[in-house]
């Protein structure tokens, strides 16, 4: 990966759908040199996928928790697995600490976010304890990684 690389990257995290010819417009390259570029960035790896980022407010999504969650490991089940499958659940870590795992939700309100702990999380089998961090504001949060 080089500097065009990079300035290639740092225009589609700020847009996804910005063009190639835009690119190319940008960073001073032609556009057969800037598609062979985001084919290779494609091929590689370093582009993982292409996405959006939506108004949460919106949709009514309107309550983000960090949730811990702790896991008896003498169990055998696919916590993470029916997790992962839940859509409130945005992200998912294996995290070093007394919890074993984070969960980053998205939920409509509380009652949501009582129905998510209470019915599925904490319905799973292994799951021994959860502690639930609302968030009441963002000041910052990014999609990917600045460049």
């Amino acid at each position: 990966m080089d500097v065009y690389d990079s300035k290639i990257l740092r225009l589609l995290i700020q847009n996804s759908r910005i063009t190639g010819a835009d690119i190319a417009r940008k960073i001073n390259l032609s556009l057969p040199a800037v598609t062979e570029r985001l084919r290779k960035l494609d091929r590689s790896g370093v582009i993982d996928r292409y996405t959006i980022k939506v108004n949460r407010e919106q949709l009514g999504l309107r309550l983000m928790a960090f949730i811990h969650v702790w896991i008896d490991h003498t169990k055998n089940h696919p916590i993470k697995d029916q997790l992962l499958a839940m859509e409130e659940v945005m992200e998912c870590h294996h995290v070093a600490g007394d919890a074993d795992l984070l969960l980053k939700v998205l939920v409509h309100d509380t009652a949501a976010l009582e129905q998510l702990l209470v019915n599925k999380i904490k319905g799973i089998k292994g799951v021994t304890r959860t502690a639930t961090t609302i968030i009441l504001s963002t000041y910052k949060e990014e999609i990917n990684a600045k460049l």
